[in-house]
């Protein structure tokens, strides 16, 4: 894979609450389709746009933090997502199965898969609906045709940090649902998968893409801002001639280019705090300090 331009997306930092609720009879419980799609966005050699948003998923003012491990199928049959060589959930099988889930108020959540949508190989995306008192809701939303925005699931959870989710814990005892076009399931769709090893660079992605140079969980850059990204393992390669703006890892920012450090000043005229001791005119030459991305910023 060596297209790797990656755009900070179009999108809010929240999805609204209080989207339209579905029917109880849920109306598309049961289907399932395919979406042509590559890992690098919405077309084989296209640019795709990237943002502040992570998860995306907003229930009445909350955030689902993760979702437990267990589920059941619409027959009454237990289903586990604990796979550590394929995504959580991969499969249309499991539509119309109930899963239980855990708010960032602690509150469990019941939610249920409507739709199974095949992205690209192994990955799978899903329509998914959460309980309210009056019915059912789109976990991710409506979009600009009124249909359900699908998630994909990721192994491990992301906790809160000031409003955001961009702490990541791993393991096979919880799994995320990432609302497709938000950060995290763009990383993925880039080609970084917990079950393939690359769970750091996963990691450092949420936080390049959200211009997160501190590791604080704060967002440092603009919906619609193009950046080219390459890591150190070969999943995206350097196809652009852009220079660079800085290396990642899952901390944050392991060094910013004095030369290209403009990025974070379309939030904000001063400077993030932890950015002055970050400058150097030699970063993002290569990964031989400990980089594990580096992504390129073009004025």
């Amino acid at each position: 894979m060596n297209k790797s331009i990656y755009a900070l997306g179009l999108i809010t930092t929240a999805l609204a609450a209080g989207c339209a609720s579905a029917p109880d009879d849920g109306g598309a419980v049961g289907e399932t389709d395919q979406e042509m799609i590559s890992l690098n966005g919405t077309s084989l050699n296209g640019t795709a746009l990237s943002g502040t948003s992570t998860l995306g998923g907003s229930l009445a003012g909350q955030s689902l933090i993760s979702v437990g491990t267990t589920g059941t199928s619409s027959t009454g049959t237990t289903l586990t997502a604990t796979s550590t060589t394929a995504p959580p959930l991969s499969t249309a099988t499991v539509v119309g199965s109930t899963w239980t889930g855990t708010a960032s108020n602690n509150a469990s959540v019941k939610l249920r898969i409507d739709r199974a949508t095949l992205v690209a190989s192994e990955l799978w995306s899903y329509a998914v609906s959460y309980q309210t008192t009056t019915g059912w809701s789109p976990l991710c939303g409506l979009d600009g045709s009124s249909q359900p925005i699908t998630a994909v699931p990721v192994a491990g959870s992301w906790g809160p940090v000031t409003d955001d989710l961009t702490s990541y814990t791993g393991g096979t005892t919880k799994f995320t649902w990432a609302c497709r076009a938000k950060t995290i399931a763009k990383c993925v769709e880039l080609g970084y998968k917990t079950y393939k090893g690359w769970t750091n660079q996963l990691q450092s992605c949420v936080r390049m893409l959200r211009g997160d140079y501190c590791g604080s969980g704060n967002a440092n850059t603009v919906d619609g801002t193009t950046i080219n990204l390459y890591d150190n393992v070969g999943v995206q390669a350097d196809n652009q001639a852009w220079p660079a703006e800085a290396e990642w890892t899952p901390s944050g920012a392991r060094c910013i280019n004095s030369n290209n450090a403009g990025r974070w000043q379309l939030v904000q005229a001063k400077e993030p705090k932890c950015v002055k001791p970050l400058l150097t005119a030699t970063c993002g030459a290569s990964f031989s300090s400990g980089a594990v991305l580096i992504d390129e910023y073009q004025n």
